[in-house]
């Protein structure tokens, strides 16, 4: 992977307006109305909300993060910025990775801005091995997002591709159980919600401080949506190089 690509490909997104407004500034201030709202409440397994609505408005963005960098892939196709990366050094699977790697490291910004809220400005009091079991989990569990992004990018075009992510993220944020808590729905439900990997990031998270079913489970239903995009990532690229 080369580290010089990754370190201009972050500057860039970085720099981003829409980037930070989205998936920095938007989850942290839903994590302050929610709070505001449903903060002192609890769950019926006694898990308190506060935190758990921080858990859920910080997956929610490191989610949007890790979809949207790889989406970018779309419209770098569109432009021709492929094709100039293939007269460089850079090899195709330096490209992807890089594109992953970036993925999880914009993915980071909105987990510890809105931890940060939930310590300073919501109820949220957790010890120092709790906080970091929050960030590392939510942060390792992102994966599966940074890739699907890149394959979603390799699959949309320039002009459908914000549409597309839009719509995946509405999905995941519901079946995640970050705009609806799984905690509150249906039995059937909450098994729907399970074969997602939204759902497990939200639950790598709250492991933290609150118990979960299987993390087992939660690994492979992760490491599954992981290997499959990543095939899809994978064999669309090197279609995308024999068609060059």
């Amino acid at each position: 992977m080369n580290v010089r690509y990754l370190l201009l490909e972050a500057r860039t997104v970085l720099r981003d307006i829409r980037f930070l407004v989205f998936t920095v500034a938007m989850p942290a201030v839903l994590f302050l109305v929610f709070d505001g709202l449903f903060g002192g409440q609890a769950f019926d397994n006694g898990t308190r909300a506060s935190p758990a609505l921080m858990v859920s408005m910080a997956g929610y963005g490191a989610m949007g993060a890790a979809l949207s960098t790889g989406l970018t892939i779309a419209a770098e196709r569109g432009s021709g910025w492929l094709r100039q990366l293939r007269l460089t050094p850079l090899s195709g699977s330096g490209y992807l990775a890089a594109k992953t790697m970036l993925s999880m490291l914009v993915a980071m910004p909105p987990v510890l801005l809105v931890s940060v809220l939930g310590a300073v400005v919501g109820d949220v009091d957790l010890t120092g091995p709790q906080w970091l079991g929050v960030t590392v989990g939510l942060w390792l569990a992102v994966l599966p997002f940074g890739v699907l992004g890149v394959a979603l990018g390799q699959l949309s075009t320039s002009t459908n591709a914000q549409a597309m992510g839009g719509a995946l993220m509405s999905v995941l944020g519901l079946t995640g159980g970050m705009w609806i808590p799984a905690e509150i729905v249906p039995g059937w439900m909450r098994h729907v919600m399970q074969a997602t990997p939204s759902y497990w990031l939200r639950e790598f998270g709250l492991s933290a401080f609150s118990p979960v079913a299987s993390r087992t489970t939660g690994l492979l239903v992760l490491a599954g949506w992981t290997l499959a995009a990543g095939v899809v990532a994978i064999t669309r690229f090197r279609a995308d190089v024999a068609r060059a």
